[in-house]
């Protein structure tokens, strides 16, 4: 396992937690921790050995954290004192949780490798491969796929293999007895209403996994995995699923721990098969008296737990897609509802089946009648464990989503946690700002990785860890924005805040004997860690801080941080003023807003004008401007798993410069304008429209506030000019424009954009954002790795930064197509881009940053014609294709209309044409022919439609399609006609109603 550890290290470049639970006695701990500890050092590998105590104390830390009830019943279901295959695993889920980890992958210690050609064959490979993609790109990676297409934007679940070798359960003496017997003991597992031939070939495969046929090279299968084509000891997990729900925690069984393979299957979650099996064999323990008597227990409870698990297989497959919430999460509550009505199974069913084993054991002679003997004086126990067991899967599946919270605050074993108190400060309260309300509006709708914020500070060389947490203290004290709470009834948003006078925070100090070889790349990702977990808006400190120590000595403080009152600026000044205090300087009176302070003044006359004056700036654009950069072919779904490039150049910083002296542009307005003539290039739109945030710090009474001030800017650049130049002109206006606009009240904000959009028949995409932080400090937009500067740094060449270097870095998911962050302009440009990879393969993301670069290159020395930016960047337009057309200012399909349409009214017969204007129409901007307008016909049959319910169904299935915009007029006809593809056969049709859904309709 080690070695298999270090191959996906070192394969993958990721970090691989080598976790081992040892429930041996003392003795036999020690002989595996000498084992461990020679193992050999590899990068990217951390081995985690676990005795029974350290997993004890460990669970009651995150039970006691959890506040689930019964915790004393709790801990027994996860650590019994008999076996349980299914609570061991739910512990190295949990502990999983707390590591930060994203998948976990499960090998047992009765299982080999296989070998080829002398190396042993790892399923990590492929686990590693596909596991947490959304199954569309996973698609091109595997052998086939059988795949339902409808699946294919969800994310792959699990990715397993089987095994070789002896059979997974040990059975095989009692074929060899009695064949007879055997599909009688075995039959008792296969659910009673199958048929007689299903019973019959589940008999003949159970327990043999892949038979012994040796690998030889891979197939893998991109499927909806069965539960019988895979085992757990070849398993591996993405931790939406056991991050959701556990394994039943039953004791002194076997197959329970199967569970999750259910349920993946039943929810219509993707999964990957593959071939590298594992080689199974038993153990001598096993076949030892005690070691036969002690399994037969398990085989029996197995069987006894075969009807309820049959009840709630068949719920959950009847219930399909119901298993997940509108976000594709697993609803725990629906499964522990099929678990406990399960615990009403009729017991009677069981009563045979002890009453057919004891037969047949007593049948099979020998050593098999002790174990008759041995089970019968268990009967009434056994039938009442059956029915317990589930009731206590259904208690730990409720209490599950609290455990893996919990589990995400316990620290490592190095760990110490130091509850700092502060007093001094003024109580306050009064309503949230603008920012505020803003981001408190993202941080309840979006995922925690998403909307919070991290960032790592050195410690001074010589700095205690009390003056680091003093330092820390003082902060608090000063700053009102950390010492606010936003209290809200349970489902509201908080529209007060209060500031505390007094409180206490947490500081949580990791102190090694030694560090990582990449001590900062160790820190960002305990940030990264700490930022996956929501911040309780009504009670948490807003800053989680941990405290990096080599041998007691602080190297690094890493902080997450709650994006209600903090952003990159706010993170920027707090780490000035925490290094001031380090080096003795005092501090003078802040002389910025505070949140509260800023609330006040948003209210008053002039601050409600502008809010409102930057609605109707928000408003003309959403109105007239394209819904979407990237409405496009390929352009699917409204969260995307992006990868990250990075370009590090000194060319295209020297020639940014060179374009800035030559134009007189400042240069942050110089490469804002170039960005967005290749976007609008790449996508043929006559305008670059994207979400430009802004530090909205541009006062001297916010430069320096602690708080969250950061807003979207939305910037309308038309790009109908012949040069680069004069796009250069138009920029620097329209960005000042953008930027005047970006402080507004979010919730009419988003309240006029649904109003607009609903009368439109559009869908505010927010597709593209670039975000240029270079002017700020160093804070949490460093996306570059210690590693990175490293090898930046490694000669003298690249002393001042490569040429330019591409480099790709981790996938994120993103509600965005292209995500752009600025880091540097000068010496290097440095910035980074997240590209949607269904429109960006790897060779396109990264021709279109090299693109950028000769860009600004050709910029340099002359004028550009934008009619040139193919010949220039080698960056094309998209191709389109016949099907697409403008409409409103946007491009769209009209097929795709058509598809969405009748999809969102359950299958109705649906036709969408696009009405052409006459050749010589113009726009009043320009030369540009005007655009068509949709016209959609739907035949309704019986079905009561209306134009404006047709609009509302649409309007509800638009997210996540950039390529389809809402009809202008609804014709609805009774039947569609013989020739549904040709318009002229549905004019010909008797119409019953029309209108264009936005307002009262026409009959």
């Amino acid at each position: 396992m080690a070695e298999e550890a270090a191959y996906g290290a070192r394969a993958f470049g990721v970090e691989v937690l080598l976790l081992v639970l040892d429930s041996s006695d003392a003795e036999i701990v020690a002989e595996h921790r000498a084992v461990i500890a020679s193992l050999p050092v590899v990068p990217g590998v951390v081995v985690h050995h676990l005795d029974e105590d350290e997993q004890r104390d460990f669970l009651r830390e995150v039970i006691a954290r959890s506040g689930v009830p019964a915790p004393d019943r709790v801990l027994r279901l996860m650590l019994p004192d008999r076996v349980s295959y299914g609570a061991c695993t739910n512990r190295a889920f949990l502990l999983a949780e707390a590591l930060g980890c994203t998948s976990v992958h499960r090998r047992d210690s009765d299982s080999r490798y296989q070998y080829l050609d002398g190396e042993p064959v790892f399923p990590l490979h492929h686990e590693l491969t596909a596991l947490g993609l959304r199954a569309a790109d996973v698609a091109g990676l595997v052998s086939r796929s059988r795949l339902d297409p409808a699946c294919a934007d969800r994310p792959v679940s699990l990715v397993g293999g089987s095994f070789v070798g002896e059979m997974s359960v040990d059975v095989e003496e009692i074929r060899r007895i009695d064949p007879g017997i055997y599909e009688d003991v075995v039959g008792l597992s296969v659910p009673s209403d199958y048929p007689e031939i299903w019973r019959r070939n589940l008999i003949a495969e159970s327990f043999r996994g892949a038979g012994t046929a040796a690998y030889t090279a891979d197939r893998t299968t991109l499927m909806s995995v069965s539960p019988t084509r895979v085992d757990m000891c070849n398993i591996a997990f993405d931790r939406e699923v056991y991050g959701r729900v556990p394994l039943p925690p039953a004791t002194d069984t076997i197959g329970s721990d199967y569970f999750l393979i259910h349920l993946v299957q039943d929810a219509r979650l993707p999964g990957v098969l593959h071939n590298r099996h594992i080689v199974n064999f038993h153990t001598d323990e096993r076949r030892s008296d005690a070691g036969f008597l002690a399994y037969q227990l398990r085989f029996a409870k197995y069987l006894l737990s075969t009807p309820h698990f049959a009840s709630v297989y068949s719920a959950m497959t009847e219930a399909g897609d119901a298993l997940l919430d509108a976000e594709g999460h697993v609803r725990a509550s629906v499964v522990s509802g099929f678990v406990r009505n399960s615990t009403r199974v009729d017991r009677s069913a069981n009563a045979e089946r002890l009453a057919v084993l004891d037969r047949s054991y007593r049948a099979l002679g020998g050593r098999y009648t002790g174990a008759a003997d041995a089970l019968a004086p268990l009967r009434e126990q056994l039938l009442d464990e059956a029915r317990q067991d589930m009731e206590e899967f259904a208690l730990l599946t409720d209490a599950w989503e609290s455990l893996t919270r919990a589990s995400r605050t316990v620290p490592p074993r190095n760990a110490r946690t130091l509850t700092v108190a502060y007093a001094g400060g003024e109580e306050r309260r009064g309503p949230v700002s603008m920012g505020q309300a803003n981001m408190i509006r993202c941080m309840l709708r979006d995922e925690p990785d998403h909307i919070n914020i991290h960032d790592v500070w050195p410690v001074p060389e010589g700095t205690r860890t009390e003056s680091a947490i003093e330092a820390l203290r003082a902060l608090a004290v000063r700053h009102e924005a950390l010492r606010t709470t936003f209290p809200h009834a349970a489902g509201s948003a908080p529209r007060e805040q209060v500031v505390a006078a007094e409180g206490t925070f947490t500081v949580t100090v990791l102190d090694h004997d030694d560090l990582p070889d990449d001590p900062t790349g160790y820190a960002e990702s305990l940030a990264r860690r700490a930022r996956a977990e929501r911040f309780a808006l009504d009670r948490d400190f807003p800053l989680r801080i941990s405290l990096v120590a080599r041998s007691g000595a602080p190297v690094f403080v890493a902080v997450a941080a709650s994006h209600a009152v903090t952003d990159v600026s706010a993170l920027a000044v707090l780490k000035e003023e925490w290094l001031s205090l380090l080096a003795g300087e005092t501090l003078p009176p802040p002389a910025s807003l505070t949140p509260l302070g800023l609330a006040a003044e948003e209210a008053t006359p002039a601050g409600l004008r502008r809010s409102e004056a930057s609605l109707r700036y928000w408003e003309r654009i959403i109105r007239t401007g394209p819904q979407a950069m990237f409405a496009e072919p390929g352009a699917e779904g409204t969260d995307v798993r992006t990868p990250q490039l990075t370009l590090r150049s000194r060319r295209a910083a020297r020639a940014l410069a060179l374009v800035a002296e030559r134009t007189g542009g400042m240069p942050s307005t110089v490469l804002l304008t170039a960005w967005c003539a290749l976007v609008a290039h790449r996508t043929d739109q006559p305008a670059c429209v994207a979400a430009v945030p802004t530090s909205n710090r541009y006062h001297p009474r916010l430069t320096r506030s602690v708080n969250t001030l950061s807003q979207d800017a939305l910037l309308a650049l038309d790009v109908r000019v012949p040069t680069f130049d004069a796009l250069l002109k138009k920029a620097w206006g329209a960005a000042l424009n953008a930027y005047r606009h970006s402080r507004f009240d979010a919730v009419a904000l988003w309240e006029m954009i649904g109003r607009t959009t609903h009368e439109r028949g559009s869908r505010f995409a927010r597709d593209v954002v670039f975000n240029d932080v270079s002017t700020l400090p160093a804070t949490v937009t460093t996306v570059t790795s210690a590693a990175e500067e490293a090898a930046a740094a490694a000669t003298p060449e690249t002393a001042n930064g490569p040429d330019l270097e591409l480099s790709w870095g981790p996938d994120q998911v993103l509600p965005t197509r292209v995500l752009t962050f600025v880091h540097a302009i000068r010496p290097v440009l440095h910035l980074s881009t997240w590209s949607d990879p269904a429109l960006f393969k790897r060779d396109e993301a990264e021709a279109f940053l090299t693109g950028l670069v000769r860009l600004l290159e050709a910029a340099a020395t002359d004028d550009v014609p934008l009619a040139s930016l193919t010949e220039v960047t080698g960056v094309r337009p998209v191709e389109r294709g016949p099907r697409w057309c403008r409409v409103d200012g946007s491009w769209t399909s009209p097929p795709l209309v058509a598809q969405a349409l009748s999809e969102a009214l359950e299958g109705l017969s649906v036709h969408v044409t696009a009405d052409a204007a006459t050749p010589d129409a113009t726009t009043p901007d320009g030369p540009t022919p005007k655009d068509a307008i949709l016209t959609a016909y739907i035949a309704a049959g019986d079905t009561p439609l209306t134009p404006a319910r047709a609009h509302t169904a649409l309007m509800d299935a638009l997210p996540g399609r950039p390529g389809v915009l809402a009809p202008r007029r609804y014709v609805i006809v009774q039947n569609p006609p013989t020739e549904a593809d040709r318009t002229s056969a549905w004019l010909r049709q008797q119409i019953l109603r029309e209108g264009t859904g936005r307002d009262r309709d026409v009959t």
